[in-house]
């Protein structure tokens, strides 16, 4: 009877220790898969974040360019009409004043 004492301890005993080795394997999957998801959390953000930079970005890109747009049209105007005051000014044989220095013609 004292074997099957014995065997009933040595079972117990097995039952225990593969339930504690059970427990923290599951544990540290648990804290492996925790950490995971973290991470990915923190990347999906992160991308996220880059994303809605980028768009941001291209739309302020998009209004600079419609705004230079609008001002080399303007620089274009008032150069025409310089150069029609200019004209006029020549016709009536009124001197002209020197060009700026640093400005094109």
């Amino acid at each position: 009877m004292s074997e099957d004492i014995i065997i009933a301890i040595i079972g117990a005993v097995g039952l225990l220790v593969g339930a504690i080795v059970g427990h923290r394997v599951a544990d540290r999957r648990s804290r492996r898969d925790a950490q995971v998801a973290a991470a990915t959390v923190e990347s999906t953000s992160q991308n996220q974040l880059i994303d809605q930079l980028q768009e941001e970005l291209a739309r302020y890109r998009e209004r600079t360019d419609a705004r230079l747009d609008t001002l080399e049209a303007e620089n274009r105007g008032y150069r025409a009409f310089i150069g029609i005051q200019r004209d006029h000014m020549a016709a009536h044989n009124i001197p002209l004043p020197p060009w700026p220095e640093g400005l094109p013609r």
